[in-house]
């Protein structure tokens, strides 16, 4: 929408230590570039963002700055230490957006979706004031206790949720200072606007649409951007 003002924040202050212990997953490198700056290039290939605020792991902020400079050198963004949580981190950067029309929120290691599904999660929150992504459950969903199944639960109402999510700037502000005087926590921004009373859309989200957690991941995404075969372990392995 012209006129429009959007700022995105990825919260990118996860160790990642599923994925390596070495290294945060998020400057972890793919064909040459950064799991991050993929991240936000996928995000401004849209074309609708004004700003990228990122935040990274306290004591980063510095090599972030210097290993996205050449990465990302048509992208206005700033970088800014997270906290120590998900939560925190977003909530650091929300302070740091200024006046904006939306917000997006996106995990730094979702580096493969299209324009198109940012541009239906964008057009539900200007509709409703919150929109996220979703996928159907297509496997069978059970509670589990000491390694055996518990209770099995009807997977035709549950789906996944992904990023990028996108508000509007006053629910999102909204929703984070409830959740402050409350002393509520949750894991991504969705639950936390749904907690403090407002709708959330649910738009169509993307099966290549993976959130890069295990080293094994990374193989995933490489064959989406380069076309590479899937090597699959054999026995033994």
């Amino acid at each position: 929408m012209q006129g429009e003002k959007n700022v995105c924040i990825i919260p990118a202050a996860g160790r990642g230590i599923r994925f390596s212990r070495d290294l945060p997953k998020s400057f972890y490198p793919i064909e040459g570039r950064t799991l991050l700056a993929r991240s936000i290039a996928a995000v401004a290939a849209w074309g609708g963002v004004s700003r990228f605020v990122v935040m990274v792991l306290s004591g980063m902020e510095d090599r972030a700055r210097e290993t996205l400079a050449p990465e990302l050198e048509e992208i206005e963004y700033s970088v800014h230490a997270g906290g120590e949580t998900r939560q925190e981190s977003v909530a650091r950067g929300l302070a740091e957006v200024g006046e904006a029309d939306l917000v997006l929120v996106h995990d730094a290691s979702r580096p493969v979706f299209s324009v198109p599904m940012v541009e239906r999660i964008v057009k539900a929150a200007r509709e409703y004031g919150a929109a996220v992504p979703v996928l159907q459950v297509t496997d069978s969903i059970a509670r589990i206790r000491d390694e055996a199944i518990e209770s099995a639960i009807p997977r035709d109402r549950v789906v996944g949720i992904q990023t990028p999510q996108a508000f509007r700037l006053d629910v999102l502000r909204k929703a984070f200072e409830a959740a402050e005087e409350s002393g509520r926590t949750a894991t991504d921004e969705s639950s936390l606007v749904l907690a403090a009373g407002f709708p959330v859309r649910a738009v169509e989200g993307e099966r290549w649409n993976i959130k890069v957690t295990y080293k094994e991941d990374v193989d995933i995404v490489r064959s989406f951007l380069v076309g590479a075969r899937l090597e699959m372990p054999t026995a033994g392995e």
